[in-house]
């Protein structure tokens, strides 16, 4: 019986047990001893093996998931509508295969360290008090180089892909909204001005008649931006005696009448609609009128209604 469990003990790489047992009534001992106790010392260098390489995992594993997850939120985000969630599981999806590929990479240059191993017989490792240690220094090694990699956040613009989903949104009710009010109240031109409070401009992707992006200052040297600064609607038969009228393109467009209408969200202008040059059945151009005023004040609450979804 003592040399089975010493055959059984040397197949488990465990030092043999002391066991006790009874056979024919009369009590017997193997004459193993009992595995040692690890020491203090071999716990902590124990500790510190086990949770410096899940340091370099958190990081390796953070980092790839915040730069993977940014740059999908910022491609296929935008192009396909996806929400920032769903992007951040695809950049999951690439951080699990990247610990995955370069797992072994990292266990190597931690061995490369040079740390003091604990030195514990394979005995040892199979008590509860050792697993319990490793499992704990990686829990807090991996804690530790999570937050490590969250520094990465102080280097992205976590407000780009939103910035770009918010502009992507504003073109469609843009042109939607343009494209009908300009046929509805027969101008030549029309542009709906989108309030930028983070760089105190109003931008727009769409004018009609012009091509690319526009960007003027929110302030008073311009008149969509003095509706913009003073919420009030403003009705100019001639701009060209306006002293808020600044031509600052060499355009051939000549612009005589204009009607603009703050898009108030929560008491707030988020955007001014621009009408240009007012035409009559002649394709002459008039002045704004009363109508025009109460039908561009209903464009720009409907617009308010689309606008408000985006906040």
């Amino acid at each position: 019986m003592a040399i089975f469990h010493r055959a059984l003990a040397r197949r488990l790489s465990l030092a043999p047990p002391r066991l006790f047992g009874r056979v024919g009534g009369v009590r017997f001992s193997s004459g193993a001893s009992e595995v040692p106790k690890p020491t203090q010392l071999q716990m902590r260098r124990l500790f510190i093996t086990s949770a410096v390489p899940f340091v370099a995992f958190g990081i390796v594993d953070q980092s790839v998931l915040l730069y993977a997850g940014d740059a999908i939120d910022n491609t296929l985000g935008v192009t396909l509508g996806l929400p920032t969630m769903a992007a951040a599981a695809m950049g999951q999806v690439v951080s699990d295969t990247c610990g995955v590929a370069f797992g072994g990479t990292i266990e190597a240059a931690a061995l490369k360290l040079g740390l003091p191993l604990p030195g514990l017989t394979d005995a040892q490792q199979r008590l509860g008090s050792v697993k319990r240690t490793s499992t704990l220094g990686g829990v807090c090694g991996v804690i530790l180089g999570c937050f490590i990699g969250m520094g990465n956040l102080l280097i992205i613009d976590l407000k780009a892909a939103e910035r770009a989903k918010k502009e992507k949104e504003l073109a469609k009710i843009m042109k939607t909204v343009m494209e009908d009010g300009r046929a509805a109240l027969e101008c030549d031109r029309a542009t709906l001005w989108a309030v930028e409070e983070d760089c105190n401009e109003l931008w727009s992707t769409f004018a009609s008649g012009v091509d690319g992006s526009l960007r003027i200052p929110k302030s008073e040297s311009s008149i969509a931006g003095w509706v913009a600064c003073n919420n009030q609607m403003v009705n100019i038969p001639d701009v060209t005696k306006d002293d808020r009228w600044a031509r600052k393109t060499n355009s051939d467009y000549e612009i005589k009448s204009m009607l603009c209408a703050p898009v108030v969200v929560e008491d707030k202008v988020v955007a001014v609609i621009q009408l240009l040059n007012k035409l009559n059945p002649q394709g002459k151009t008039v002045i704004f009128d009363g109508p025009d005023e109460r039908a561009l004040k209903m464009m720009a609450g409907h617009t308010a209604m689309f606008m408000s979804q985006l906040s």
